[in-house]
């Protein structure tokens, strides 16, 4: 199986782009021989021409055009996963937060900080509570929310209901809960203490979690944050599950005055 290089996908997707060798080697702040050189390499691994002549310039042939929309997409990727993965810079304020917290509550976040540094540019990354602590307590994070233990530092911003939400005639002895470690499902399964359950699916992301819920493969318990997801209601007939505290950490960036306006607004979102 053949390794496509990340460097000879965007010398070839820029030649795309510029239609020439030379501009795509301005463009990438490398000699065209190099270029040229990660053509031949990327012709030679996949055995076919992606390149031709064309007019003054160069064109794509029918496997270019083929391999060049494919790379875009890996190009895309890639890039979005070292934006993520990256650390903020000098220009920049990271949030992170439970994915639970994405539509209700990141946004007022997003808005405070824009607010008190409108010289900066905010960056959201949405990703498991534990995650979202390890993050803060590497120092990547400029502001973290989580439902998860606290740590140094912490804020307590509320602790927020949790409820079992199902699709219409979901068997109450089936449950879609998020892989460990989860804040949640811990309390929901000591919630349960002495009834029947079977755990019929294991998720990784909220999404997935939401998918197998409203597709009916069992109730799910969420936090009440703002209106309940589409597809699912609020099953009732089960014993009460304890509220999971949201918590809030700070990086050293962000400034005692911003920390105190990011925590107000979180409040008055949850009422």
């Amino acid at each position: 199986m053949v390794t496509l290089d990340i460097p000879r996908l965007r010398s070839l997707v820029t030649v795309a782009a510029v239609s020439g060798v030379r501009p795509a080697a301005e463009a990438l702040h490398l000699s065209p021989a190099a270029v040229s050189g990660h053509i031949r390499k990327l012709e030679a691994e996949l055995g076919c021409r992606l390149l031709m002549a064309q007019g003054r310039g160069v064109g794509l042939t029918s496997d270019g055009e083929e391999l060049v929309g494919r790379a875009r997409a890996l190009l895309e990727a890639h890039d979005a996963a070292v934006r993520a993965l990256s650390p903020p810079g000098d220009g920049e304020l990271l949030v992170a937060a439970t994915e639970h917290a994405a539509e209700f509550l990141v946004p007022a976040v997003v808005r405070t900080l824009d607010r008190h540094h409108p010289e900066m540019d905010v960056r959201v990354r949405l990703t498991r509570s534990e995650r979202v602590r390890q993050l803060a307590d590497d120092d990547r994070a400029d502001v973290a929310l989580m439902l998860t233990r606290p740590a140094l530092g912490s804020v307590h911003i509320a602790d927020l209901p949790l409820q079992w939400m199902s699709a219409d005639g979901v068997a109450s002895e089936s449950l879609v809960l998020f892989a460990n470690p989860c804040a949640v499902r811990h309390l929901a399964i000591a919630s349960l203490a002495g009834r029947d359950y079977h755990v019929q699916r294991e998720c990784a992301d909220l999404s997935t979690v939401l998918a197998n819920a409203r597709g009916g493969a069992g109730m799910t318990p969420l936090p009440r944050i703002g209106p309940v997801p589409d597809g699912l209601r609020r099953v009732r007939d089960l014993p009460d599950i304890p509220h999971v505290p949201l918590y809030a950490m700070f990086g050293d960036r962000v400034q005692p005055g911003t920390r105190a306006a990011v925590v107000a607004a979180l409040r008055a979102r949850l009422g």
